[in-house]
């Protein structure tokens, strides 16, 4: 109980925190995690080291220093986020071309929306929920405290979208015929290698969720790419494109080579707001 209350009484402390106070406690709280805590920076430089090469030091460093703002910008955002009302949410995050995916459901076609862990992705879940009200499914990985479970997701909640944890997809079932946009952070690596699909993803043998194809597959779904964009601090915009229209025509493996190819792309454009700290490579492919 103690845990659910401390984060209780930080969302609600946020609803009081400007936007203009922000930005410079983000800044604050990544010079702390950088130089500090210095929070996975081990694993920060190794995974910048074998994926943008031909850097210079003082580049890798300027980097670093990026990763640490995004991280600190998407926490407090975060946070932020589930205390805003969807007039002021949607005042700063803007889904451009948002009809590719409405037009689908207006024929009752369900399709997935995929994204990766770039700039606030917090901030797209709950947009994607206000955008296309009562017609969004979010697929998520339960919190272990049943309190603080129950809480979050009451706040992501009011967005209209329907949360459903990875436990439980099978009640996706009884809504997709009736059109529903269904949203997955397919990047992650996986827990384990059992049923992972293997990619090239910056040059090297990468672990990567079966979810996306799975579901594409099954349930014979359209696949829209959320393009994640930071404009200035607290102001996105998500473009949106489709990244495959009939994936039962793909080989095996193929649509997910085909999503993280273009999460590659978002991430080369601006490097600094990926989850670098994540241990991204921890898996290693056995040879057949």
């Amino acid at each position: 109980m103690l845990q659910f209350w401390l984060v209780r009484i930080v969302i609600i402390s946020f609803t009081r925190i400007s936007f203009a106070f922000l930005s410079p406690l983000s800044r604050l709280l990544s010079f702390f995690l950088h130089y500090f805590v210095r929070y996975r920076l081990a694993v920060i430089h190794r995974n910048l080291s074998k994926c943008i090469t031909n850097l210079t030091a003082a580049e890798v460093n300027s980097l670093v220093g990026g990763v640490y703002d995004n991280l600190s910008f998407v926490l407090l955002e975060a946070i932020k986020g589930l205390t805003l009302s969807e007039a002021e949410l949607l005042s700063r995050i803007e889904f451009r071309q948002p009809e590719l995916i409405t037009d689908y459901l207006d024929k009752k076609k369900s399709v997935l929306a995929v994204c990766p862990h770039y700039t606030n992705w917090e901030w797209t879940v709950l947009a994607t929920g206000y955008t296309y009200k009562n017609k969004s499914i979010g697929i998520y990985k339960e919190i272990g405290n049943r309190y603080l479970e129950e809480y979050i997701k009451s706040l992501r909640a009011k967005c209209t979208m329907t949360l459903i944890s990875t436990r439980h997809t099978r009640m996706m079932e009884s809504l997709i015929p009736d059109g529903r946009v269904i949203l997955l952070m397919s990047d992650q690596n996986p827990s384990n290698t059992r049923d992972a699909i293997w990619v090239k993803f910056f040059g090297q043998d990468t672990a990567c969720l079966h979810g996306l194809e799975k579901y594409a597959n099954r349930y014979h779904l359209p696949v829209i790419y959320l393009d994640q964009q930071r404009v200035t601090d607290s102001r996105y915009v998500v473009n949106l494109e489709v990244l495959c229209e009939n994936p039962n025509e793909l080989a095996p493996g193929e649509l997910t080579q085909l999503f993280m190819s273009r999460v590659e792309r978002t991430i080369r454009r601006e490097p600094s707001n990926w989850l670098w700290s994540h241990k991204r490579w921890k898996h290693k492919k056995i040879s057949d």
